[in-house]
């Protein structure tokens, strides 16, 4: 029995051993008929802290046109910075990359020119081909970067919530105690709309330094992590008003939403983000031709109409139910001025909101 059972073991490993065998032939063939296709190579690879919604059909329109294949490599705000960072350290010294770092991203898309201009050293100079039509307040001297759009802040409200006599007139509004704990507000510390709306508010409010206090105090101390939540509270009621960008009110408002938004009294402040190529980038050529798409009448087109956007351009109409960029009232103070405004008030926010010196 011990070496009839012996054999029968032998046999059926034997037998296991075969069609293992026949199956390892029979899926190998499958493998090599079945091989996946190699990944296309991309002629361009963009980094931006851009919504989809806005970098879509701009990349969308310039692959058609031009027949290349441009990668993406979407981020927020501090992660685009964080790689900026690190493209930087690694132009000064040899050094590991983090995980999430895109490989070798060819150029900048819509992102903040404040950023930008905090890491000059990466740019290449490019002077674009539409240079003439483009108002010089949205170039750079030295050609670092090109604007893309132009984002004015406003304050938005519900219309189901706050009512005529309780409209708000400017930064002044924020701090009234009827709205304590109903503002929504992004954190600073995360969102440039918010740190350049509380820099604004500093300049041109009777409160000065005391504002980021007395803001703090009316939202209890709490703030959301994107402007895009507040947006969202607004609409649907949790927050009776908040601070946005006036394309994300009136994109909003123009769709229907039961919100409105006015123009901060004491003056308002814009955001303007821009693109830049990367010096060393593997497709200078290819990125060169997406920043002088960027600002070409027809992207330009592309982005007001479909984000209700300011374009860069000298010769672009201001789109329906905008005001005319000269009606704003846009505090005069150029972006130096803005730079040390943002970080006395973030330095202000932190100790109102007890963060001073934390990590």
């Amino acid at each position: 029995m011990k070496s009839r059972s012996v054999r029968t073991v032998g046999f059926f490993v034997s037998a296991a051993l075969v069609l293992q065998g026949f199956a390892a032939l029979v899926s190998g063939c499958g493998r090599r008929t079945e091989q996946p296709l190699p990944a296309v190579q991309a002629d361009l690879v963009v980094c931006t802290d851009l919504e989809p919604a806005v970098y879509e059909p701009v990349v969308k329109e310039f692959e058609e046109r031009t027949g290349l294949t441009v990668e993406v490599q979407a981020g927020t705000s501090e992660e685009v910075r964080g790689w900026f960072a690190q493209k930087q350290t690694e132009r000064s010294r040899d050094g590991s990359r983090r995980a999430a770092q895109p490989e070798e991203w060819d150029l900048a898309f819509g992102v903040s020119t404040e950023l930008l201009d905090e890491y000059k050293a990466l740019w290449l100079p490019c002077e674009s081909s539409a240079i003439e039509m483009l108002d010089s307040r949205y170039v750079s001297p030295d050609h670092a970067w090109t604007g893309f759009s132009v984002l004015p802040l406003v304050i938005m409200y519900n219309t189901n919530v706050v009512t005529y006599r309780e409209l708000p007139v400017g930064w002044e509004s924020l701090l009234e105690p009827r709205w304590q704990g109903r503002v929504a507000f992004a954190d600073p510390e995360q969102s440039d709309v918010s740190a350049l709306a509380l820099a604004a508010a500093m300049l041109s409010s009777q409160s000065g330094e005391d504002y980021m206090e007395r803001l703090a105090e009316n939202l209890n101390r709490e703030v959301l992590k994107t402007v895009e939540q507040g947006n969202e509270g607004i609409l649907d009621g949790r927050y009776s008003v908040g601070v946005t960008t006036e394309a994300a009110a009136q994109t909003l408002r123009s769709g229907g939403a039961d919100v409105d938004y006015i123009y901060p009294e004491e003056g308002t402040a814009a955001v303007l983000d821009g693109t830049a190529v990367r010096a060393g980038s593997s497709h200078e050529g290819a990125a060169r031709e997406f920043l002088d798409f960027t600002v070409s009448r027809d992207a330009q087109k592309i982005m007001s109409v479909s984000q209700n956007r300011r374009s860069v351009r000298m010769d672009a109409a201001t789109e329906k139910g905008l005001d005319p960029m000269e009606k704003l009232p846009l505090l005069e103070a150029d972006q130096d001025t803005f730079s040390e405004a943002k970080q006395r008030a973030k330095a202000l926010w932190q100790q109102a909101t007890g963060k001073e010196g934390g990590a």
